[in-house]
C-alpha cells in the first residue's frame, strides 16, 4: 500500500505505552495505520484500529501491512462511539490518539480539505454519516460561526469574517475550497492567510473539540489499572483541552477559585509533566510534526 501520511513520535508512544506480549490496545485514529502497525511491530497481542474515515480503512484492506492478521481488528466510528462500539475485551492496556488530519486527505482536492488544490467545500472525515462544509453554511449562524473562529481558532476580526463567508456561501460566490481560499487574500509569505480559516472550519464540520471532551473520560474508564493512553495534538486548542481533561482526571485543580473547591477523584498519574516534542532528527524528516505535543497518562489501581 503507498503510504502518503507519516506518523508522528511513533517510537516515543511505544516507549510510553510499555508494549505487554499479551496486551490488547486501541488506535482510535488509524489514518493509514502508522502507529497500529508499530504496536504490532513492538509485539501486542491485539490491536483494535478505529476511525470515521471507511475510505481509508477499505484501502488498508486491500493491501495493508497486516491486513487480514487475526491481531488486527479494523472498526468504522468516532472515537467517542468507542465504548459502545467495542464491549469486548472490557478494559484495555492502552490507547493511542492522533489528532491530526491524515496527509491523505490533505493531498486529495476531493476532500476539500485544503487549499492548495481546488476542490469541493466538504472536509468530511466520514463522507457516509457527516455533513459536508457547503450544507454547514447554509445551516450556521452568524454569531454561531464567528465564536467559533475567535475562541478555537483565534482569527483576527472572527465574526467579520463569518459574515463574509456565510453571505458568500448564501449568494452563490463561495462554491469551491479556491473561492473560500481567496476570501482571506492572496499568500504573501510562507503561511498562507487561510490556513487558520481551513483548519478552524475542519474542525468544526467533523466536531472535533466535542469528540475530545465527550470521548476522553470515556477512554480513561475502558483503561485496565496500569494501562496507558497517549495522545497527540497539533493545535493549541485543542491542547489545552486536552490538558485540562486529563488534569481533572488526575485530581488537580481545574476551578478559578481563590480557594480550590474541586473535588475531582485522581484516577491517571501524568507519564511526562511536559509535553513531548519531535526531535530535530524527525523534523528534518518531517515537517508536519513541528507542531506535535504528545501527552501520556496512566491509569491508577493495582495492575496485577
Amino acid at each position: 500500500m503507498e503510504r502518503l501520511h507519516r506518523s508522528i513520535l511513533v517510537t516515543e508512544i511505544i516507549e510510553l505505552l510499555s508494549i505487554s506480549p499479551t496486551g490488547v490496545y486501541a488506535d482510535l485514529t488509524f489514518g493509514e495505520g502508522g502507529h497500529s502497525e508499530a504496536l504490532l511491530d513492538a509485539g501486542a497481542h491485539r490491536v483494535i484500529a478505529l476511525d470515521r474515515d471507511k475510505e481509508t480503512l477499505d484501502r488498508y484492506q486491500k493491501d495493508g501491512k497486516y491486513s487480514g492478521d487475526p491481531r488486527l481488528s479494523l472498526v468504522h466510528g468516532k472515537f467517542s462511539e468507542f465504548s459502545e462500539a467495542i464491549s469486548t475485551p472490557t478494559h484495555f492496556d492502552g490507547f493511542v490518539l492522533d489528532l491530526g488530519v491524515s496527509t491523505r486527505q490533505l493531498l486529495e482536492p476531493n476532500r476539500g480539505f485544503s487549499f492548495a488544490h481546488k476542490g469541493p467545500l466538504d472536509m468530511r472525515m466520514d463522507r457516509e454519516r457527516d455533513r459536508p462544509l457547503s450544507d454547514c453554511l447554509e445551516e450556521w449562524e452568524e454569531e454561531e460561526l464567528g465564536a467559533f473562529l475567535k475562541d478555537a481558532a483565534g482569527i483576527p476580526g472572527a465574526y467579520r469574517v463569518a459574515r463574509r463567508v456565510l453571505e458568500a456561501a448564501r449568494t452563490g460566490k463561495l462554491q469551491t475550497t479556491e473561492d473560500l481560499a481567496a476570501m482571506m487574500g492572496p499568500k504573501r509569505s510562507k503561511r498562507h492567510p487561510a490556513t487558520t480559516l481551513f483548519m478552524a472550519l475542519r474542525m468544526a464540520v467533523n466536531d472535533e473539540l466535542g469528540e475530545i471532551e465527550l470521548a476522553l473520560p470515556h477512554l480513561i474508564q475502558r483503561l485496565k489499572p496500569g494501562g496507558r493512553m497517549a495522545i497527540l495534538t497539533f493545535h493549541s486548542t485543542e491542547d489545552r483541552l486536552v490538558k485540562r481533561l486529563l488534569k481533572v482526571a488526575a485530581g488537580r485543580c481545574t476551578c478559578d477559585e481563590p480557594i480550590c473547591r474541586c473535588t475531582n477523584p485522581k484516577v491517571v498519574e501524568w507519564m511526562n509533566k511536559k509535553p513531548i516534542l519531535a526531535s530535530d532528527d524527525e523534523l528534518r524528516e518531517n515537517p508536519r510534526a513541528r507542531s506535535a505535543k504528545l501527552r501520556c497518562v496512566e491509569k491508577l489501581g493495582d495492575a496485577n
